[in-house]
């Protein structure tokens, strides 16, 4: 069930996005040990000039200053330790697969709690 949000400003020159969300993916999957059907990954882009970090608002997507900005969404069993791995695995992915420095990544997990998520036709406990 992990799903990984990620959102950023235009490349210049573009990305192949496809290819890196399934590499993503293809990662994730194998420093977590999570199966890769479960796994689910998307890039959107912001609008040029609609992404602001102070008072800058660039068109394309700098190295430094507007970090990429990952939404990554779990279930609440797993621990701290676990959540790290995801961390470090999807930023070292994204640094390595879009060849973006690291330190401009930013990463928010959050918890899906058991009883109020809906998928595969129902409410899922675990």
């Amino acid at each position: 069930m992990p799903f990984i949000h990620i959102k950023s400003l235009p490349f210049n020159p573009s990305l192949d996005r496809s290819r890196i969300v399934e590499g993503i993916a293809r990662d994730f999957s194998g420093k977590t040990g999570i199966e890769l059907f479960h796994i689910h990954t998307t890039w959107e882009f912001f609008s040029p000039g609609c992404y602001a970090k102070g008072d800058k608002t660039p068109e394309y997507q700098p190295d430094a200053r507007h970090p990429l900005i990952v939404d990554l969404l779990t279930p609440d069993f797993n621990d701290m330790d676990t959540i790290a791995v995801m961390l470090e695995s999807i930023a070292e992915s994204i640094s390595e697969r879009a060849v973006f420095p690291k330190n401009n990544i930013f990463i928010n997990h959050r918890y899906a709690h058991q009883g109020m998520v809906f998928d595969d036709g129902k409410i899922v406990r675990w």
